[in-house]
C-alpha cells in the first residue's frame, strides 16, 4: 500500500494526507477511493489532495479535495489541525474539514494563484500566497490582504516568509522584505542584498524550494 505523504496525530487517530494529482475523477482504476468529494463548482481542479481519518487501521472517514489554481501538493507548512479540524492548503483554497467526520465547514479562495502555507495568527490563521499575504479569521473570512511588487517568494525559497511574536516578515522576489504587523500595518520596508546561484535551481519538491 502507498504510504501517505503527510501523517498527522489526533489523540487515537491518524489523519493521514495524500498528493493526488494522478487521481482520475471519471476513473474506477484510481489506487484510493475516497466516500465525500469536495472539488471547485466545475469539477475542474489544478490540485487534489486525498484525506483519511484512521483509527485502530480502520479507515473511518476519507474525503478528496481539489481547487484551481496553481498546482499544489502536500508538505509540512500545508496542513494543521487546529479548533476541532484541519485546515489544509490546496492550489488557491483553504479547506477546514470536521474532525473525525471530514465534512466541509469552509473553503476560501486565499491567493489569486497558489497558497504555500498556512500558520497560527494568534487565534486566526496567516497564510502565505504566491501573490498575497492574507490573515483569515477561524471561520475563514478574510480579514486583510496584502501584495508585494512581486510574488511572495525569492529565488533560493530562504526567507521568503517568517511570523515572528509580534509582525511578520514576508519577501518578495526582487527581496523588497516588507514588515507587517498582525493588523496588516506594513511598519518597515526595505531590500536586502542577495547573490544569485551560478548553477541551476537543485532538483527539488516544489514545497522544498518554496519553503521559508
Amino acid at each position: 500500500m502507498e504510504k501517505p505523504d503527510q501523517v498527522l496525530v489526533l489523540e487515537h487517530q491518524l489523519i493521514k494526507l495524500y498528493n493526488e494529482s494522478d487521481y482520475r475523477l471519471d476513473s474506477s482504476d484510481n489506487l484510493r477511493s475516497y466516500a465525500e468529494a469536495y472539488l471547485s463548482d466545475d469539477g475542474v481542479c489544478s490540485s487534489l489532495i486525498g484525506v483519511e481519518v484512521m483509527q485502530e487501521d480502520v479507515i473511518t472517514a476519507s474525503c478528496l479535495i481539489g481547487a484551481t489554481g496553481g498546482g499544489t501538493g502536500v508538505h509540512p507548512d500545508a496542513a494543521l489541525i487546529s479548533y476541532g479540524g484541519l485546515v489544509v492548503c490546496c492550489a488557491a483554497t483553504v479547506f477546514k474539514l470536521s474532525l473525525p467526520n471530514l465534512d466541509l465547514a469552509w473553503r476560501t479562495a486565499a491567493d489569486s494563484a497558489t497558497c504555500f502555507g498556512i500558520y497560527y495568527l494568534d487565534d486566526d490563521y496567516i497564510v502565505h500566497g504566491e501573490f498575497s499575504i492574507t490573515r483569515l479569521d477561524r471561520d475563514g473570512k478574510i480579514v486583510w490582504q496584502r501584495e508585494g511588487r512581486d510574488i511572495w517568494t525569492t529565488y533560493d525559497g530562504r526567507h521568503a516568509f517568517e511570523v515572528h511574536h509580534e509582525y511578520i516578515l514576508a519577501t518578495d522576489w526582487g527581496y523588497h522584505t516588507y514588515k507587517y504587523s498582525f493588523d496588516g500595518e506594513l511598519l518597515e520596508e526595505y531590500k536586502i542584498e542577495h547573490q544569485a546561484a551560478e548553477k541551476a535551481i537543485p532538483d527539488k519538491k516544489w514545497w522544498e524550494f518554496w519553503k521559508s
